[in-house]
């Protein structure tokens, strides 16, 4: 349910709990959120990067004491998979960890992280793509995955915050979806192209670069031109005046534009500051 929120002292108690014989369950997952773990991870990086954090120090990080509050709080990273065990009073994070505090792949690790947790991955398996069912539907389905019948409730708001949290409800609340998240070489196609890269466009950039001092006699353009400029324009496909025209795929027209932006900013000023951003715009 949207909105709904996780009684703090309630989950610590129903941590607690659990570890009567009759109340345990047969599935992993967290009494707190997503949001929760990540809050973990971001307070271990500060306190000690990607190295070991003492749980002391990392309880003074949070603003906390060793309590079971605390505890219950790590714990609930661990079950996410951002941070593991160090050594007997340490922890520190794991590869979904140092993700989730890095922006360009916080996105990408919320949603590992989500799957990390057996109980949510196996909700996922079942109901990929479509809507959950009711409340106490989704309670009985948990209950019948392996979690302690006085836990369904905790587990189930649990579940239900960490989805949203990791972009799993993106297509609609209550549906579960996985989020469609950029790889790395996605990013980096989409990125501007520092001017050493936009040279490898189709090899000529480069080596005008390389022989920038030479004259018009060898580039065959007037001498006002800047080097640069030259072996930019030579870059562009050729468009005959006559006869058919040249096929130049706008994601390539959009490299060649941020190659040109990169350009400008190496041999122009810009006193007012201003910045160039070429976006491409899709029909479908």
């Amino acid at each position: 349910m949207q909105g709904e929120k996780i009684n703090f002292d309630e989950a610590v108690e129903a941590a607690s709990s659990s570890d009567k014989i009759n109340d345990r369950s047969t599935i992993g997952f967290p009494y707190l959120d997503l949001e929760t773990g990540v809050e973990v991870a971001r307070a271990v990086y500060s306190r000690a990067g990607r190295g070991g954090c003492d749980l002391d120090e990392l309880a003074a990080e949070m603003k906390q004491t060793l309590s079971g509050a605390f505890r219950l709080k790590t714990g609930t990273a661990k079950i996410f998979g951002l941070v593991e065990k160090d050594g007997r009073n340490s922890i520190k994070l794991t590869a979904i960890g140092q993700r989730v505090v890095t922006p360009d792949d916080e996105r990408a690790a919320r949603v590992d992280a989500f799957l990390s947790v057996p109980l949510y991955s196996r909700i996922f398996e079942i109901y990929r793509g479509n809507r959950l069912p009711p409340t106490k539907a989704l309670e009985r389905e948990m209950q019948t995955l392996g979690v302690a019948p006085k836990q369904t409730d905790k587990a189930r708001q649990a579940f239900e915050r960490s989805a949203r949290q990791a972009a799993f409800f993106e297509s609609g609340e209550g549906r579960l979806v996985k989020p469609r998240v950029e790889s790395a070489v996605e990013r980096r196609a989409e990125e501007p192209k520092p001017l050493s890269d936009a040279a490898s466009i189709n090899g000529d950039l480069k080596d005008d670069l390389a022989n920038k001092g030479r004259g018009s006699r060898d580039s065959g353009w007037p001498p006002e031109l800047h080097p640069f400029i030259q072996g930019l324009l030579k870059t562009l496909p050729k468009a005959p005046l006559d006869g058919p025209t040249t096929d130049w795929p706008t994601r390539e027209r959009a490299k060649w534009l941020r190659t040109a932006a990169s350009i400008f900013g190496l041999i122009y000023s810009d006193e007012s500051g201003g910045e160039i951003e070429i976006t491409i715009h899709s029909d479908h």
